[in-house]
């Protein structure tokens, strides 16, 4: 009597793993996961290694990757960090690829319309020069920071600036 009870049980439990199994893909663990094995291949097989504290920075990756494009195909010169120098680093195509695909597989992609492109733009591009001024991502700046670089405060500075300044301007702009 009590095996025939157990056993209806299992198969619960059995239903509910299958059900948690097929929503892993959409999770963001299980890509973080995926994302950290194809490093770890990268890394050993392909000899790519990151740099010490270069962070996750859009703007030294993409600008690494386009110098090393442009390096390898019209020999410019362009300056590529130590990291970067014998492999591309493609941080930006990751997360581009990445966020398309996640998008795709959940239902999400498409286009909206929010506003203001001109602007926006505007912005992005003022934020991609300062941080290709200071050094990069704020992980970066925070170090460079504690090794008592000038620059490096005031760009800490600017960014804490910029974050209360976007808080305060999206609270004013839900109020209206």
């Amino acid at each position: 009597m009590t095996a025939g009870t157990a056993t209806r049980h299992r198969d619960g439990v059995d239903t509910n793993l299958r059900a948690r199994i097929s929503r892993l893909p959409r999770s963001a663990v299980f890509y973080g996961i995926v994302a950290a094995l194809v490093a770890v291949v990268a890394g050993q097989w392909l000899r790519v290694s990151p740099p010490s504290a270069y962070g996750l920075c859009s703007a030294c990756h993409g600008r690494d990757l386009a110098n090393w494009v442009l390096n390898g195909t019209q020999d410019a010169g362009l300056f590529v960090t130590a990291a970067g120098a014998s492999w591309p680093l493609l941080t930006v195509v990751g997360l581009v690829v990445g966020s398309s695909f996640a998008a795709r597989r959940n239902g999400e992609f498409g286009s909206i319309d929010i506003g203001g492109n001109a602007r926006q733009f505007l912005f992005g591009a003022v934020v991609m020069c300062a941080a290709l001024f200071v050094g990069g991502c704020p992980t970066r700046i925070i170090l460079r920071t504690g090794y008592g670089d000038l620059t490096a405060l005031l760009a800490l500075g600017g960014v804490a600036a910029g974050v209360v300044l976007a808080t305060l301007s999206l609270r004013w702009a839900a109020s209206r």
